[in-house]
């Protein structure tokens, strides 16, 4: 149930479906993103994902390997995206209070100017 989630919030985060997201995510949901931030709560995450896919060209999440370490769910996988500064390896572990997803920490690999 919980890998299902965990594919099912990629897949309607892709699809800017946020209505999935009361089903499989609980209201107090915290994000911490390395990039860009936390947010507390639901609603919150909801405003601020929906206004980085809009500016961003609507990135999609690809899911790589789930790897199922305690209570969480470790996910790798690619943020697939026209702009260079966008795309790139991601990582979520994914906390859960009971089958819903309760807190996700998001890793991304920085680009450098020498890199790019």
């Amino acid at each position: 149930m919980r890998e299902q989630h965990v594919r099912e919030m990629a897949e309607a985060l892709n699809a800017l479906d946020y209505e999935r997201l009361q089903k499989i995510a609980s209201e107090d949901l915290t994000i911490f993103n390395a990039r860009s931030g936390s947010s507390n709560g639901l609603d919150a995450f909801i405003e601020k994902d929906r206004k980085f896919r809009e500016q961003a060209g609507r990135p999609q999440i690809i899911i790589e390997d789930l790897i199922h370490h305690d209570d969480e769910i470790l996910v790798s996988g690619q943020l697939e995206s026209k702009h260079a500064d966008v795309g790139g390896p991601t990582m979520w572990r994914v906390e859960f209070d009971g089958p819903l997803i309760r807190r996700i920490e998001i890793t991304r690999t920085e680009l450098r100017a020498h890199d790019a």
